[in-house]
């Protein structure tokens, strides 16, 4: 299964371990959750009904992983393992946008503080203007959470459900490609072809910057705008119809995204959160 394709432009040369590390930066240091004491916050209360897990850190798969013969004992021991990662990367986000959210609110009086918090998101979310004004409609519609379903089931499609070489040997679950010579090669082809599989440290790191690259990727242009035209939780089946440049497959890509969110009922992980 073909990943994404390549965004050398839009990358603008950085690695996959600095945009990771950026993406850390940001959500764990950079961005304050209260932006200006003193002003109104936005604050979020998680549904009581919404099932809640432990985040549990996992660094990869283990070779024994695609030892597992049974199918449905596959299944469930991938989704143990990411449904807690994807929830934090989700969870990130979400503390991004809601500061993204304060700023506009604070427009046109934003602090110095509040200014470079600005740009450094506009910087990570690839969003280029000279205009406070402008960076913050675009950032909304880059900064945003993807539904558990749809991650959970590209996952499966271009990991083999965990037992693919690249994303045992090199955590990429999600058949991300990287510039040749920076990665893993595919078995029959050289590296003059130009496709390598890339290399992640985790997991996390790996979930983190897929769902960067979904956010900013101009392949995904059409995601983004279905998302903007709803309010979460997303539709799963809606933001598929988003994917179709993820794979040479196109539109028979999608289908294959939504029969599988279907048959293994993965809508069902859409409504839970962290502890």
């Amino acid at each position: 299964m073909d990943g994404t394709q390549s965004n050398k432009g839009q990358m603008r040369k950085l690695t996959v371990v600095s945009v990771c590390f950026l993406a850390s930066l940001i959500g764990a240091a950079l961005i304050p959750t209260t932006v200006v004491t003193g002003r109104s916050t936005i604050h979020t209360v998680p549904a009581p009904q919404s099932p809640a897990i432990e985040y549990q850190y996992t660094v990869s798969l283990q070779d024994q992983f695609a030892q597992i013969n049974d199918v449905q004992e596959r299944k469930q021991c991938l989704i143990k393992v990411l449904l807690p990662l994807v929830l934090r990367a989700n969870e990130t986000i979400r503390q991004q946008r809601m500061v993204v959210e304060q700023l506009r609110l604070n427009l046109p009086y934003l602090t110095p503080l509040e200014k470079q918090t600005l740009i450094s998101l506009s910087q990570m979310y690839l969003v280029e203007s000279n205009s406070y004004e402008e960076m913050i409609p675009e950032l909304l519609k880059r900064v945003n959470v993807l539904p558990v379903s749809l991650i959970l089931a590209q996952a499966a499609i271009e990991s083999g459900w965990g037992t693919s070489r690249f994303c045992i040997e090199g955590n990429n679950i999600f058949g991300l490609r990287t510039p040749s010579g920076y990665g893993i090669l595919p078995k029959g082809r050289s590296s003059e072809e130009g496709v390598t599989l890339s290399v992640f440290n985790d997991l996390q790191s790996c979930i983190d910057y897929y769902m960067w690259n979904i956010n900013t990727n101009p392949q995904y242009k059409e995601l983004r705008y279905i998302r903007s035209l709803s309010q979460p939780p997303y539709d799963s089946f809606a933001l598929a119809q988003g994917l179709r440049n993820y794979s040479e497959m196109g539109i028979e890509y999608v289908r294959r995204v939504e029969l599988l969110i279907s048959y293994n009922a993965l809508k069902g992980y859409d409504g839970y959160r962290l502890q």
